[in-house]
């Protein structure tokens, strides 16, 4: 089986989407059970093309968020359609042909000469549009109209999104496939002299609450940061992750509460040096309104660090009864949880053993060998 794989969405930061994608396929190829290709959008290439220098990539991103929504939308329109017409071309002069095309973008190709399969990793751009740039929330609307019918299956993270996407788009259930994805392998128990020596480089102090992800909208900090309010006890958060878009009110409400010493910011920061950040936190706080997978709480348990998020969307899907499950439009719910973790060590230590267990669980053998077999059906 030859692939053909839309690469540019494995450049950008590691998180999320670029995660998943360089997992499966460094998977798939270690295998050797497919003729892997990647696209650049001009040229096909046999090596996954190199991961985007961080600091240079989040200031990039930072700098486009000033433009005027309309013209960025122009830009991005126009640059996909010379995308789908540079795909096209390399597809048509491909010989061999390829035996199916994996759309990992925001939008499946208008591409007819090879099979697509297209990658709806969650609908937060329909379900919350407030929480998006308006110009991806019309990019997506614009061609998702136009385009989705080009794809030959639809392949998603969690069995709550597929239910969603046959929802939404009055698709035959038999097109969609929910495949979960794993931790990475990077994320093991660190040992306690790394955890001190990385805890030492970021400044962090010795015992902590965590949370990982973009900080954007969608990811409720504003109520994080109410329940450490409500809470008694004093035990800091340490935020992880690049600081995202929209608004930041919980910015405000941090210096308006006056937690002097409770919040501590990183950005983003490296594999290595997040394992052991994970193995180090007494939980992991993951309030998120939505998530198609949410994939820090596999990662925290995988470092057998307890996890408490929310009870919505796919994750208690993803923790099943691995982690303490809160309303996250309940602030009092979450300070009473965390209360609990900190304060209870059997709790703690419970949670952090059916956390390893549920990890284990989830591995990318699994998530390779499943999503080879939806390319094999749709190349039929």
């Amino acid at each position: 089986m030859k692939i053909l794989v839309n690469a540019i969405p494995m450049t950008g930061l590691l998180t999320g989407i670029a995660r998943y994608l360089r997992n499966l396929y460094h998977t798939i190829h270690g295998m050797g059970r497919a003729d892997i290709r990647y696209f650049n959008g001009s040229c096909v290439m046999e090596a996954m093309p190199p991961m985007a220098n961080a600091g240079r990539w989040q200031k990039t991103v930072g700098a486009v968020r000033y433009l005027p929504d309309h013209l960025i939308f122009g830009v991005r329109a126009a640059r996909w359609m010379k995308y789908e017409y540079c795909l096209n071309r390399v597809c048509r002069n491909q010989t061999p042909g390829f035996s199916v095309y994996h759309e990992t973008a925001f939008s499946p190709a208008r591409l007819t000469r090879v099979p697509t399969v297209f990658s709806i990793y969650d609908l937060s751009l329909r379900r919350y549009k407030e929480t998006h740039p308006k110009e991806r929330v019309l990019f997506f609307e614009y061609f998702i109209k136009t385009r989705l019918r080009y794809a030959r299956h639809i392949l998603t993270i969690s069995e709550f999104i597929r239910q969603e996407i046959i929802s939404e788009f009055k698709v035959d259930p038999s097109m969609v496939t929910a495949v979960p994805l794993a931790a990475d392998p990077v994320f093991t128990p660190a040992d306690k002299n790394v955890v001190a020596t990385v805890r030492q480089k970021y400044n962090l102090p010795p015992s902590y609450l965590l949370f990982v992800s973009s900080l954007e909208p969608r990811k409720n900090i504003d109520l994080l940061v109410d329940a450490l309010a409500e809470t008694k006890t004093d035990i800091p958060i340490v935020l992880v992750g690049w600081k995202g878009w929209g608004e930041k009110s919980w910015f405000e409400k941090i210096r308006n509460k006056n937690f002097k010493n409770r919040v501590y910011i990183t950005g983003h920061i490296p594999d290595h040096d997040l394992r052991a950040v994970y193995t180090g936190a007494q939980a992991l706080i993951y309030p998120s309104l939505y998530e198609g997978f949410g994939l820090p709480i596999v990662e925290a348990m995988a470092c057998g660090c307890p996890v408490i998020c929310s009870n919505i969307s796919s994750m208690p899907e993803v923790a099943a009864d691995a982690a303490v499950l809160i309303d996250p439009r309940q602030s009092s719910e979450l300070a009473q949880a965390i209360e609990t973790v900190v304060h209870d060590t059997g709790a703690r230590t419970l949670l952090a053993e059916k956390g390893k267990a549920r990890a284990l669980g989830f591995t990318w053998e699994s998530t390779a060998n499943q999503t080879l077999d939806v390319y094999r059906n749709a190349a039929r």
